[in-house]
């Protein structure tokens, strides 16, 4: 039998790696869209200069290590794409560089490359830059207004609707500005239909795992309902919950990472549920307004437990069912 070696991640489908990853370049691209709209052409400039960082420090470090350079490779486009996509759209470009870099060398190369990472880099880089610059993560232009190429201290910014729920507050947003995305926030993540328009997308093409995205989605809705902050009703924290910040985001394009999730599906269904409920326990209990990103790298190191945990179960099931079967006959794992 001939055997020959690929690079990972290995996909046990039709699918390739080249095709995951540009359905998600195709996902993103409306929220880019959006975000230009909103915000002016400095919104592309942000992702020109995060997708570019990427890449070259990807490729340098590829060099660097004698692995050569994967040119079919998209897993830095989307690194890039989506890493001010979690940021305000007024934020300084060596803040997204810097995010860019420590994404690929800390996050992402030091652990082998693409498709061995243990952490997902893009939320590693959105991590490290919101603990080193937190007012400027969660300082927000205000939507529709044109923001200058270059960084002006003439522009207005605000807190978001997160920041509103964190003090025990009451959010003056309606629902329809939360979901049409006219609300301060990071500049990818406030899109809510338009983001769902991109999951059902994703869903389609096999991009985003349902049982996963599912899961996550239903472990935040039940904290929401059962842990309402402030003065808000359960039907009232469902919904300010679940439309702002980076919650519908993560769940759409960081929780369902194929490199950083769990292999089987029980354990995609485990990982989502714990995820979501990880997620707004940190919103509910942490210090920051917003902590998504925290709890997706906390889950990010449980993947191997469930991976493990679940092949053993998996593996006991199918011996049992096999000694049934034939009691004669030796189980092979």
């Amino acid at each position: 039998m001939k055997l020959s070696a690929d690079y990972p991640p290995h996909i046990r489908s039709r699918d390739t790696s080249l095709s995951l990853m540009f359905d998600v370049v195709v996902a993103l691209l409306p929220l880019y869209g959006l975000a230009v709209f909103f915000y002016g052409p400095r919104a592309l400039m942000l992702a020109l200069i995060s997708a570019a960082t990427c890449i070259l420090s990807d490729a340098a470090c590829s060099l660097l290590m004698g692995r050569g350079l994967l040119l079919r490779d998209l897993s830095p486009v989307v690194t890039g794409m989506i890493i001010p996509l979690l940021l305000p759209a007024s934020i300084s470009y060596t803040v997204v560089i810097i995010a860019a870099l420590f994404s690929s060398l800390v996050i992402k190369q030091p652990f082998g490359g693409v498709g061995q990472n243990i952490f997902n880099p893009a939320a590693g880089g959105v991590a490290f830059v919101t603990l080193c610059w937190p007012v400027d993560v969660f300082s927000y232009p205000t939507p529709l207004n044109t923001l200058p190429m270059t960084s002006s201290p003439e522009v207005v910014l605000e807190r978001s609707v997160s920041y509103t729920l964190h003090l025990g507050g009451r959010p003056t947003s309606d629902y329809l500005d939360l979901l049409l995305g006219n609300v301060p926030g990071p500049m990818g993540a406030t899109h809510i239909l338009v983001m769902l328009a991109c999951l059902f997308y994703l869903w389609v093409r096999r991009g985003a795992k349902i049982n996963m995205t599912g899961s996550f989605i239903a472990g935040a809705a039940a904290w929401a309902l059962l842990f309402p902050r402030g003065s808000l009703s359960p039907f009232e924290s469902l919904c300010y919950e679940l439309m702002s910040g980076s919650l519908l985001f993560a769940a759409i394009f960081l929780i369902s990472d194929p490199v950083t999730s769990p292999k089987r599906p029980i354990a995609r269904t485990l990982y989502g549920a714990a995820g979501g409920l990880l997620c707004m326990a940190f919103r509910s209990l942490g210090d920051m307004e917003e902590s998504v990103i925290f709890g997706i790298l906390v889950m990010n190191t449980f993947v191997w437990l469930l991976d493990t945990r679940v092949e053993s179960l998996y593996h006991r099931y199918r011996r049992e069912r096999t000694h049934e079967s034939d009691p004669t006959q030796i189980p092979q794992d």
